[in-house]
């Protein structure tokens, strides 16, 4: 795939340059991101220096070309083996009306990793290819935490410690767009990955250009139909999942070059609808170039959460935990339960990261833990 130039939108009256980011773990410079110590103990949600005086806007790169050599840099985050993980979790659908696991775990040892094949600068390998890769394996396990997927990040590098990452889904239906919820985010200066369908970007195309060429968030791919991840036709939630390699390299592809033709953006991460998947199709998506995340804790079954039970869930994230919630019901009670939570967990000294400042890239050696 061609790289193209990257695309300019106006938002708001100004115009913005398009880009994202492909390297993963060098901290953002110049950055208006709140970064190690920034926040200060009155839980304002503003950073100290933003308070002390007025800084003039900073360009912000969101592409920087992944290498292989910038990967080797990763040191421990690539040693998995000692790595340390959150140590509390909610363990829920993301439905809120599942158990956790809807197939049997494989307790054995995890096989080698997939070669991917994706290249550096994010263009997607052939489907042909992926096919007659994976075509012919069976999958061994169904449900919310496969092999070689996120649930969780090691917490063993200066840039991980005591942080967490918010992950925020908007699903294929067109019920609305959490403006109060964004907004909350943005007031407190906290970076967030937003998992967007292409169903609903293309139906919500202005805000999902004003979250575009805002620097706080990534956009990761939540799938072209917004189906289950299943080389099979599994099921979750009476939602059809997809039935072969190739319906699986499709859901992710679609989304994924909608987004670098229009915007010139190259999503590192995966979440299928309704956060479903087999091994094999994990392996599919990171030989395509996106890892599959998941969670640690299902911060609002779905958008169907109490705004209590929100705030509740969002105070039981522990430094590499990964929360899931929605942005795509703004008659929901998620807005209101993380305007609640927010400052009780910035008082607590946890720092909130974008997905692709603690994962490795897909390409890189490293594997994810077992659930």
């Amino acid at each position: 795939m061609a790289r193209r130039s990257p695309s300019v939108l106006t938002v708001q009256g100004l115009p913005r340059k398009l880009t994202s980011r492909a390297g993963a773990f060098e901290p953002r410079q110049n950055s208006n991101i709140p970064h190690v110590g920034q926040y200060d103990p009155l839980m304002t949600g503003r950073p100290k220096e933003a308070r002390s005086r007025e800084q003039p806007k900073q360009s912000v790169s969101r592409r920087k070309l992944m290498t292989l050599t910038g990967v080797g840099t990763l040191g421990g985050l690539t040693v998995l083996a000692g790595a340390k993980l959150a140590p509390w979790w909610t363990d829920r659908s993301p439905q809120g009306n599942g158990t956790a696991w809807t197939g049997p775990v494989e307790t054995g040892a995890s096989p080698a990793p997939p070669s991917p094949t994706a290249n550096a600068t994010g263009a997607l390998p052939p489907r042909q290819e992926i096919i007659n890769q994976y075509g012919a394996r069976t999958p061994h396990y169904w449900g919310l935490h496969p092999e070689n997927s996120w649930s969780t990040f090691p917490t063993d590098t200066p840039l991980a410690r005591d942080s967490v990452c918010l992950t925020f889904d908007a699903c294929s239906d067109s019920s609305g767009y959490d403006e109060r919820l964004i907004d909350t985010l943005r007031a407190h200066r906290v970076p967030a990955t937003l998992f967007v369908n292409q169903r609903w970007a293309t139906s919500h195309r202005r805000e999902f250009e004003s979250l575009v060429a805002d620097p706080l968030f990534e956009i990761g791919n939540h799938g072209t139909n917004h189906r289950p991840l299943s080389v099979t036709g599994r099921t979750a939630y009476g939602i059809a999942g997809t039935k072969s390699v190739g319906e699986v390299y499709d859901e992710i592809a679609g989304m994924h070059t909608w987004m670098a033709t229009n915007y010139d953006l190259q999503p590192q991460f995966f979440r299928p609808g309704t956060a479903h998947a087999d091994n094999v199709a994990t392996e599919v998506s990171r030989a395509m170039g996106e890892w599959i995340v998941m969670f640690s804790v299902n911060g609002d079954s779905g958008a169907t959460a109490s705004a209590n039970q929100v705030y509740e869930q969002f105070l039981r994230l522990r430094p590499g935990g990964i929360l899931l919630a929605h942005f795509n019901r703004p008659g929901s009670e998620t807005a209101a339960g993380v305007e609640r939570a927010l400052p009780v967990l910035i008082g607590r000294g946890l720092r909130f990261r974008r997905l692709d400042d603690v994962l490795p890239a897909a390409a890189s050696p490293a594997q994810p833990p077992r659930w």
